[in-house]
């Protein structure tokens, strides 16, 4: 029988290159840090990013801005100088819930259950609960 202890961990999704501007701030009260940036790669699980300054491992994020106006939770996973003497960092963040956030279509196939895109709502405004389950909403929209 094969063991799968000596195998490194499959990554879950296809990266695709994708600039896509998103705004990205720490939850975390120590650490202050809001900035605009913008993705260099992406799949289901989370995506690479060009910021102007490393994070540390695990801080909390609150991703904003996605397509369709979307927001998502996630954590640095890593964090590297975009090259050496650059004045910029690839921040690896990794979703709290993975998804198609970033809108692409059609999405790679490995990405499944993943593959269909969100549909976002702005979370200032007040629904109905009929109309978010029955679709009226996204067909009134524009979205459907």
């Amino acid at each position: 029988m094969a063991s799968c202890a000596n195998q490194p961990p499959r990554r879950l999704g296809t990266r695709v290159r994708a600039q896509i501007p998103v705004r990205v701030t720490s939850l975390d009260p120590e650490i202050n840090f809001s900035e605009h940036c913008h993705t260099l790669l992406v799949n289901p699980q989370g995506c690479g990013i060009r910021c102007s300054r490393p994070l540390a491992t695990g801080v909390q994020l609150r991703v904003d801005d996605l397509p369709g106006r979307g927001t998502a939770l996630a954590k640095v996973a890593s964090a590297r100088p975009l090259s050496e003497g650059s004045r910029y960092w690839i921040i690896g963040i990794a979703l709290e819930s993975p998804g198609n956030l970033w809108c692409i279509a059609p999405a790679p196939p490995d990405w499944g259950d993943y593959s269909s895109t969100p549909r976002f709502f702005p979370a200032s405004v007040k629904y109905p609960r009929e109309q978010l389950s029955s679709g009226a909403l996204a067909v009134r929209a524009g979205k459907a």
